[in-house]
């Protein structure tokens, strides 16, 4: 095995080791050829519990962002919205509290001024709330600075994005992942929300000690099968490789078949923020998103790490998981886990680091 992927086995078995996740699997690929496929661990932090494997079922938390954006950017494609329309034209609640000039590029790129999560977001988990709730939370949000002069990462953007593809198509937004993206990307073991073939492939989640035995925490039935667009998709990580590299093909599946038009693929890919007005300095300095894939910026450690390269593309999710791709290179990256990524981070763009300085030189 070459070095650099047994500095990466080794990181992980290391977390693992020390009890800061139960689980972790990563994949690399390189122009289409599997470098990499590994995973360590058991599927709870009982030691007892069984070990996981490749085909191992995780919670992604906000990576889901930018497969439902994707989504969506099929209905643009389509010519069924324009991402420049606002969301009150479809959604005329939303208005209220002068949301009325927010656009869906707004959304799509994180520059809308709403809160991350709506207004009283807990609460509703504790509840055991319908999707309906969180929509209502948002339409009747108000707006923490003027949409397009700041980039502030929200997940109730991607909330009305939903549910704006729900009410032009008629379809649930987990049918049209589903229908759209998912199977002619060929990710068959991929979906938002429960399906009841991942029972006994799931791996826990971690949680605060307080929340565990909750009926609302991440491992909960609720949480499990409500399906946040935000943040609620199941995946593994040959699937998330999959996406990345129709993203790197230009719209088009290991198997030969064309998800996104090269059109579509560009625009989701290119930087979208760059070209606000009225975006401040400091955000134009600091962020870089296309239409919900977070771009690797110039200068600093970035979002993914200090060696991989400013032109990748990818995503993070809270539960512990990381992705990127780079388009010159080829090379994918997928790293899933169920620590928490406030705490793992650094190990995740570490791991980043060593396949980069190995493979995007």
């Amino acid at each position: 095995m070459s070095d650099y992927k047994e500095l990466i086995i080794r990181r992980l078995q290391d977390r693992i080791d020390a009890g800061a996740m139960s689980a972790a699997a990563v994949r690399i690929e390189q122009r289409g050829e599997v470098l990499l496929d590994w995973a360590g661990g058991t599927y709870e932090f009982d030691k007892s519990s069984p070990a996981i494997d490749t085909e191992s079922i995780f919670l992604i938390a906000s990576i889901t962002k930018p497969m439902v954006t994707s989504c969506f950017a099929l209905l643009i494609e389509q010519g069924l919205v324009d991402a420049d329309d606002t969301v009150a034209k479809y959604v005329p609640e939303f208005a209220a509290h002068g949301k009325g000039k927010v656009t869906l590029r707004n959304c799509l790129t994180h520059t809308s001024g709403l809160p991350d999560m709506v207004p009283g977001d807990v609460d509703f988990r504790k509840q055991n709330a319908p999707m309906s709730d969180f929509v209502a939370a948002a339409c009747n949000a108000r707006l923490l600075f003027e949409p397009g002069t700041q980039v502030r990462y929200q997940s109730a953007g991607i909330l009305m994005l939903a549910e704006i593809a729900e009410r032009i198509t008629g379809k649930s937004i987990r049918e049209q992942l589903t229908e759209l993206v998912f199977k002619p990307s060929g990710m068959d073991s991929s979906h938002l929300g429960w399906r009841s073939d991942f029972e006994g492939r799931r791996v826990d989640a971690k949680v605060s000690d307080a929340d565990y035995s909750s009926h609302w925490n991440h491992n909960s039935d609720y949480w499990k099968d409500f399906g946040a667009p935000w943040g609620g998709a199941h995946t593994n990580t040959a699937d998330i490789a999959r996406l990345l590299q129709v993203m790197l093909n230009g719209g088009v599946s290991a198997a030969g078949e064309r998800v996104f038009e090269p059109g579509t693929v560009r625009t989701l890919l290119t930087d979208n923020t760059s070209a606000e007005p009225k975006l401040s300095t400091e955000s134009r300095l600091q962020e870089s998103w296309g239409l919900g894939w977070r771009l690797q910026r110039d200068g600093g450690a970035g979002w993914y790490g200090s060696a991989v390269p400013t032109r990748a593309f990818g995503h993070g999710g809270a539960t512990g998981t990381l992705t990127w791709a780079d388009p010159a290179s080829g090379v994918v990256f997928v790293v899933l886990t169920n620590g928490l990524l406030d705490a793992e981070g650094s190990t995740l763009k570490a791991c980043g680091n060593i396949a980069a300085s190995a493979l995007c030189g």
